[in-house]
């Protein structure tokens, strides 16, 4: 069944909101998500460069912001198919942007 509940939207948002402040630093930086808010940070502090534009892989989040507008205006239309298949999307154009980041920034790592 698909329909709109808005105790589980409130509960979302609290979530995403509470959740960086649940869990500590990591203690290392060998896990994959560490490395990539790490190599984020890098990217735009220490290179200057923008996480969106028209170069690889910035373009990857132009591609991911449009995904994204049209998966909420599917699930505001009530077309949970497309909903699911936009979302899916978004998450793997973002995936791949991410992974792109880290790559250049444990290739960085290893040179240095």
């Amino acid at each position: 069944m698909y329909r709109r509940n808005w105790r589980f939207l409130t509960a979302a948002l609290a979530f995403t909101a509470l959740n960086p402040l649940r869990f500590p630093p990591p203690e290392s930086e060998d896990a994959w998500m560490t490395r990539v808010v790490l190599a984020e940070r890098w990217w735009t502090d220490e290179l200057d460069r923008s996480v969106s534009g028209l170069s690889y892989p910035a373009v990857l989040n132009v591609a991911n912001l449009a995904t994204a507008a049209y998966a909420v205006l599917a699930a505001y239309r009530r077309r949970p198919r497309r909903t699911a298949v936009a979302g899916a999307a978004t998450m793997a154009l973002k995936l791949r942007f991410v992974a792109a980041l880290v790559r250049r920034y444990d290739a960085r790592a290893a040179n240095s």
